[in-house]
């Protein structure tokens, strides 16, 4: 069980620290996402080394974001902060909330429709995108990390 308490609020500061203590050179700030219900508290990190933490298919990134949930000690998604290097967890919302429309329209058309290699991060937005819609569903499928998430027709 987490016993840390940081504050959502002191989150920024914390990131600049434990980057600084990394040699990095980034500042971080809270930046809204403009859809709050998928990427709440974003945490904008820029600066001459925010690309490092996005390398290598954001394993710093993801070890850091770790870091952050453990000492906020949450498990609510509207209370914990989400890193974004850059914007790019930005524009890949975007992306899939795109991808989540093709796809809505694309089972109301064929009765379902598959996007697969996705990030547990990803599905989500997805299933939250797509329960918008009436009369769709989502579902995902597979073992491991990578999953293929399915929408299709409710009945």
């Amino acid at each position: 069980m987490r016993n840390s308490s940081l504050a959502l609020g002191a989150v920024p500061e914390k990131v600049a620290h434990w980057t600084a203590l990394l040699g990095l050179k980034v500042e971080a700030a809270f930046e809204p996402s403009g859809d709050e219900d998928l990427f709440p508290n974003r945490v904008l990190v820029k600066g001459d080394d925010a690309s490092w933490l996005a390398a290598n298919k954001g394993a710093a990134l993801d070890a850091l974001q770790f870091l952050i949930h453990e000492a906020q000690g949450q498990r609510e998604d509207a209370k914990l902060a989400y890193l974004d290097p850059q914007g790019t967890r930005l524009f890949r919302m975007k992306e899939l909330k795109t991808m989540a429309a093709f796809a809505a329209e694309k089972a109301k058309e064929l009765g379902q429709f598959a996007l697969s290699g996705l990030t547990p991060r990803e599905r989500r937005w997805i299933h939250l995108t797509i329960s918008k819609e009436p009369g769709l569903s989502t579902e995902s499928e597979g073992l491991g990390h990578i999953k293929t998430l399915k929408v299709f027709r409710s009945a």
